[in-house]
């Protein structure tokens, strides 16, 4: 039983190395063992030959391709690359306003913390109260420009989703 699957073994391997050959090459050694194999098993060496055959066959067929494909497919890649730069100069825009901010919030925490601290006492708040309208300082403009940045990004995907929606009916028309 072992026999039979080290036979079946070699046959799956020297067809995975039949199609490998046609596609990314072989090592010398690899190859060796595949034009071995081949010359001494039928079966194999059909399969390399039948695969052969249908790569020929393959490549001597012509596709038509309607006169301004190449054109138009590199008009699109251009307005993809266009928006791709749009978008990330939008994104450098966002990471500086970002560390901006977020320095600024630092620089500025413990005086917001003291002032805190004053209101609090001054008005006999709890200590918690206070606390948390110090991490609210931290808190809120944060999630405020979090659901500008998501409300941006959506519309800007839908936009570009209407795009892509226009110019598929565009095509249809012409």
């Amino acid at each position: 039983m072992k026999k039979q699957e080290a036979f079946s073994d070699m046959h799956e391997r020297a067809r995975r190395l039949i199609d490998r050959e046609q596609v990314e090459g072989l090592t010398p050694e690899e190859s060796r063992w595949l034009h071995d194999h081949l010359a001494g098993c039928e079966a194999c060496s059909a399969c390399s030959s039948s695969t052969e055959s249908a790569l020929r066959a393959l490549k001597s067929v012509s596709v038509a391709v309607p006169p301004g494909l190449a054109s138009s497919t590199t008009l699109k890649v251009r307005e993809e690359a266009a928006m791709l730069r749009q978008r990330r100069a939008r994104n450098l825009w966002l990471i500086a306003g970002c560390a901006a901010s977020w320095m600024a919030g630092v620089a500025s925490a413990p005086l917001v913390w003291r002032g805190c601290e004053w209101v609090g006492t001054a008005l006999a708040l709890p200590r918690i109260v206070w606390e948390l309208g110090f991490l609210s300082w931290w808190l809120v403009p944060a999630a405020a420009v979090g659901l500008v940045i998501l409300w941006i990004r959506t519309r800007a995907e839908g936009e570009d989703l209407n795009g892509l929606l226009e110019a598929g009916r565009r095509s249809n028309k012409g």
